[in-house]
C-alpha cells in the first residue's frame, strides 16, 4: 500500500504538456519544415553561379539608348522597371527608345542563311523590321525581362535571336552598341534563380565585346503592379540618370 501510494505520487509530480506548449511545439516544427523545403528548393532549381546587382557611372556622354523590354503584360512589373530607367535617362538628357518584344512579337530566328540577301538584316517579314533601325542607331542596349522559367521571357529571347545576322561573319554591317545593361524581375526570393539568363547575358557581352555597365535583380514581385512602390525602382532610374 506505502508503494502503490508513492508511485500514484510520483505519477502525479511530473510536468503535464500544456496546450500552449503543443501549440507551440506544432508551430515550430511547420515552421522547420517551411524554412527546410524553401532551403531545398533553393539549393537543387538553381545555378551556383553568383548573381549580384551593380551599376557603373558613365562619363556623362549622352548616348542613343534602346530598351528591350520582355513582357505582354500591360502595365507589368518589368514595364514599370523599364520606364523608371528611362525616366532617368530622359532626365540626363539620354535619347531613349522603347521596343516592347511582347506587344510587338517576331518570330524566332529559323537558322535560314537569308540574312542580307534583301540588303536588309532579316528576310523575315514581321515586327523585326521595325526593331532593326532602331537597333542600328543605338549605342546602349538594355534587356529588361521578366523571369520565366528561370530563364528570360520567350518574346525578349526571339528578338536576342534575331541579332544573329550582326553577328555572322558575312554580316553586311555591324552594330554601333558599345554598352549594355540587363534588368530583371521575378516571383523567385532568390538572385541565384536568376543565374540562367544572368549566365547567358554575360556570354553575350562576350560575343559582342560590349561592356557591361550593370545589372539589376528584383525579387518577389509577381503580380501585376507589385513593384509599385518597391526600392528597385528607385535603384532603376537611377542607374539611367547615372548611364
Amino acid at each position: 500500500m506505502h508503494k502503490s501510494q508513492n508511485s500514484s505520487e510520483e505519477v502525479s509530480s511530473r510536468p503535464r504538456l500544456s496546450r500552449r506548449r503543443l501549440f507551440f511545439g506544432a508551430g515550430a516544427a511547420a515552421l522547420f519544415a517551411a524554412v527546410g523545403g524553401t532551403l531545398f528548393r533553393y539549393f537543387v532549381s538553381t545555378s551556383p553561379m553568383k548573381v549580384e546587382s551593380f551599376m557603373t557611372h558613365g562619363t556623362g556622354k549622352k548616348k542613343h539608348i534602346l530598351i528591350l523590354t520582355g513582357s505582354s503584360r500591360v502595365g507589368g512589373n518589368s514595364d514599370l522597371l523599364a520606364e523608371a530607367f528611362a525616366k532617368g535617362a530622359l532626365d540626363s538628357g539620354h535619347t531613349v527608345d522603347i521596343f516592347s518584344t511582347g506587344k510587338m512579337r517576331m518570330s524566332a530566328c529559323l537558322h535560314c542563311e537569308g540574312c542580307w540577301s534583301t540588303g536588309t538584316p532579316c528576310v523575315l517579314q514581321d515586327n523585326f523590321e521595325k526593331l532593326w533601325p532602331l537597333l542600328e542607331k543605338a549605342e546602349l542596349l538594355v534587356f529588361c525581362s521578366p523571369l520565366y522559367w528561370y530563364n528570360f521571357s520567350g518574346h525578349i529571347k526571339s528578338a536576342m535571336d534575331r541579332l544573329y545576322p550582326y553577328s555572322k561573319k558575312e554580316k553586311l554591317r555591324d552594330l554601333p552598341i558599345k554598352e549594355a545593361m540587363l534588368l530583371m524581375c521575378g516571383e523567385s526570393l532568390f538572385p541565384r534563380s536568376f543565374a540562367g539568363p544572368a549566365e547567358a547575358y554575360r556570354q553575350m557581352l562576350g560575343l559582342k565585346g560590349w561592356q557591361d555597365r550593370g545589372r539589376l535583380f528584383v525579387t518577389g514581385v509577381h503580380e501585376q503592379n507589385a513593384i509599385k512602390g518597391h526600392k528597385a525602382l528607385v535603384t532603376a532610374e537611377e542607374m539611367g540618370r547615372n548611364v
